[in-house]
């Protein structure tokens, strides 16, 4: 008898059989024993008792009716489950990664190159955006232990397949904000500042909002305020970032808004100055 999966001969252990190779297990030679001697009856699992190792007997005939197929959709059904059970999600948006997978699998989406482990945090990622949770590329890549990039073009990937490109169009940029401004002690009226910054850039020049770029917004309002006692090094580790990568982009802010430095200036007054100039010219 050789394996249905890999065609490699089985072996017997103790009172099954498995594959030396992949590990499946074979019950169909005890099916066909047992079928001998209950021919009224087809069902492995129904002629069972209750005497020593009926359980996992009736176990093997389960497993021994679920096609290579069928196996595979119930481990990824775990794997989206695993990875869903990560992230604080509605039931709904759990149900959809499930969904998604499916729909993928039967549009012929996934190749062997993609592991079980890429599509479905690639999918959760989807999902997240797609409900606008506040969770960002990175986190979902340290959570998953996922490399971002990988994550970031199956996802688009899948979100093309599945007509859901308008997704990754928007961004949850006010949830983000206060997500990390609460982490930071910050009140509404500077999460709101980090808003109207953000949205201002924007009309100048549009930008993916990565964490190292909100959080040099975060620190260019915080370079605002009248007393500054956020640095950049706090911020850094709130959005799990280095600080360079801070500075970097808050010097980038200053290039776009044409300025040198923001001391004297509150947010409102950076905007409304700069469209004033804009008026002028």
């Amino acid at each position: 008898m050789r394996c249905e999966d890999c065609q490699t001969p089985v072996i017997k252990y103790d009172i099954e059989y498995g594959c030396p190779n992949c590990g499946l297990v074979h019950s169909s030679i005890l099916e066909n024993k047992l079928a001998d001697r209950h021919k009224d009856n087809n069902n492995l699992g129904s002629i069972i008792g209750k005497e020593k190792g009926a359980y996992k007997l009736r176990r093997l005939a389960l497993t021994s009716k679920i096609s290579s197929e069928e196996r595979t959709m119930k481990k990824a059904q775990f794997y989206c489950n695993v990875a869903s059970a990560e992230f604080t999600m509605c039931k709904a948006s759990k149900l959809t990664i499930n969904e998604y997978y499916t729909k993928l699998k039967r549009k012929s989406v996934f190749t062997t190159s993609m592991t079980l482990e890429e599509r479905t945090s690639a999918i959760t990622y989807l999902v997240l955006r797609e409900y606008n949770y506040s969770y960002t590329l990175k986190e979902v890549s340290k959570k998953l232990e996922i490399p971002t990039k990988r994550i970031s073009k199956l996802s688009r990937l899948f979100a093309r397949s599945l007509s859901k490109s308008y997704v990754f169009s928007t961004s949850n940029v006010s949830s983000l904000v206060e997500k990390f401004c609460l982490q930071l002690d910050k009140d509404r009226k500077f999460m709101s500042d980090c808003v109207s910054l953000y949205t201002y850039l924007e009309n100048i020049e549009s930008r993916y909002p990565t964490s190292a770029y909100l959080a040099g917004i975060v620190y260019c309002v915080e370079t605002t305020q009248p007393h500054k006692i956020t640095t950049q090094n706090n911020i850094a580790e709130v959005f799990n970032v280095k600080p360079l990568a801070v500075r970097t982009n808050y010097k980038k802010i200053l290039s776009k808004l044409e300025i040198k430095n923001t001391f004297g200036l509150t947010i409102n007054d950076i905007i409304e100055g700069i469209r004033w100039q804009d008026q002028e010219v």
